[in-house]
């Protein structure tokens, strides 16, 4: 049930609607400092604010972080920039109206071949189909990966032959970005995998830590926002990404040149290609 209230998304506290059966904790906002809300609506002396599952339903701040994501991206990755989507024919045929979220990724990768034509790919508009209330999108060969929880606006993926809504991970944008960013690396024209050492491991933000390395020439791709997991890029098209959980980091790069996977090497410090 969707409900209006104060809640947290990126540790700053917003007034709007969630999906109330999505809430996992709460704070009060008394002790709340105010550079941290991002909202002029009133704020009543026990008023508290929700955190809510990793995997929920599209937020406001996180719809405009998308359109702001992508358009970051435009710059380093073949993305339609072009031309608009009918989804008329193929919301008559599913008979129902697309999340937006989804028109949004749909419009970006329309008319791009690589995001459709790959082992894991998305469907095209024309290919997705609904199957237990899931609006199944994302499949790898003919085995369906990933679709949209009509219910609850949460990503759903399929393992062990049924379809699981989990309260951690991606949500169903986040999603839809990382398997484009992952095509769009692994279609450079080089690539390469490596582990990462020192700071890159023991850091308990790999994002924040990664800050210290964006410049003129790279920079990071901030509205992402999943923990442990970092995406750089640079002006060149280099496409980086970085994962780092405490114990081990790693990193899977690709490039339109060997020389430029050689200089993030290098820009970066400890980290290591495999051969």
């Amino acid at each position: 049930m969707m409900i209006e209230g104060f809640y947290f998304y990126r540790n700053r506290v917003y007034y709007g609607r969630y999906d109330e059966k999505q809430v996992s904790g709460q704070a009060s906002l008394s002790v709340m400092k105010p550079e941290y809300i991002q909202t002029d609506h009133p704020i009543r002396e026990n008023d508290r604010a929700v955190r809510l599952w990793e995997n929920h339903s599209l937020l406001e701040p996180e719809y405009q972080d998308l359109q702001a994501m992508l358009l970051k991206m435009r710059l380093f990755m073949n993305l339609n920039t072009d031309s608009e989507v009918d989804f008329a024919a193929a919301e008559e045929r599913l008979g129902l109206s697309l999340p937006g979220e989804l028109k949004v990724i749909y419009t970006a990768i329309h008319n791009q071949r690589e995001y459709f034509e790959g082992p894991e790919h998305f469907l095209p508009l024309d290919e997705i189909y609904v199957e237990q209330d899931i609006i199944v999108f994302f499949k790898k060969k003919r085995t369906p990966i990933a679709g949209y929880d009509i219910a609850g606006g949460c990503l759903a993926q399929y393992y062990k032959r049924e379809w699981n809504v989990e309260r951690s991970g991606f949500c169903c944008y986040q999603f839809c970005v990382g398997r484009m960013l992952t095509i769009a690396l692994e279609g450079k024209p080089v690539c390469k995998k490596g582990r990462c050492k020192g700071k890159f491991v023991t850091t308990l933000d790999i994002e924040r830590e990664l800050e210290k390395y964006c410049n003129e020439q790279y920079h990071l791709l901030s509205e992402f926002n999943v923990y442990g997991i970092a995406v750089m890029y640079s002006n060149e098209k280099l496409i980086a990404w970085i994962r780092s959980n405490g114990f081990y980091a790693d990193i899977h790069a690709g490039a339109v040149d060997e020389a430029h996977l050689d200089a993030l090497r290098k820009h970066l410090g400890e980290m290591v290609w495999k051969e």
